[in-house]
């Protein structure tokens, strides 16, 4: 089966992701850069959020296409 989406949809499944890669990215990666208080984003949760983040932004771009 396979989801037809019309081009309004799939704008807001890309803005959808968008939000996501920049909610990711601020979890992971700027909390590793910049550790507040006790906790510690591990190099692990770094570089998987760096991968998240990358993976869920070109996927938004490529929708918009």
């Amino acid at each position: 089966m396979k989801l037809k989406l019309t081009k309004s949809q799939l704008d807001v499944v890309a803005k959808y992701l968008g939000d996501i890669s920049k909610l990711v990215f601020a979890a992971s990666v700027l909390g590793f850069l910049m550790p507040l208080g006790e906790t510690h984003v591990t190099v692990t949760a770094f570089i998987m959020g760096t991968i998240v983040t990358v993976a869920t932004f070109a996927f938004s771009v490529q929708l918009t296409r």
